[in-house]
């Protein structure tokens, strides 16, 4: 998520610890101009995140089980990069490393 005051993006992995329905819960700091930029509910996610345009782009790739334990909702989270208005952040798709299992019929 993105702390506009801070002018950094966060990231962080937590485990939803309530069973209270139709009642919002704010897991991202609280700010004007905080916002989600990405959400995903797989276990080892890859995010790939682009800076910079033309000649200047830079790709990085960040496994975010490696870099922030599951922590509580209430969390700020871990620093992930400062804030710049070309960055593009996207899940990499999840990599099945099971091979199919045949079927017997």
């Amino acid at each position: 998520y993105l702390d506009k005051e801070k002018g950094q993006y966060h990231v962080k992995r937590f485990k939803i610890e309530t069973s209270t329905l139709k009642t919002p819960f704010l897991f991202i700091r609280e700010g004007e101009g905080n916002s989600l930029e990405a959400v995903t509910t797989v276990a080892e996610p890859i995010l790939g995140v682009q800076t910079g345009k033309g000649s200047q782009v830079r790709k990085a790739r960040f496994k975010v089980a490696k870099m922030v334990e599951v922590m509580g909702w209430k969390a700020v989270g871990a620093k992930l990069t400062d804030y710049n208005k070309s960055i593009q952040m996207e899940w990499e798709p999840e990599q099945n490393s099971e091979a199919p299992q045949q079927a017997l019929f």
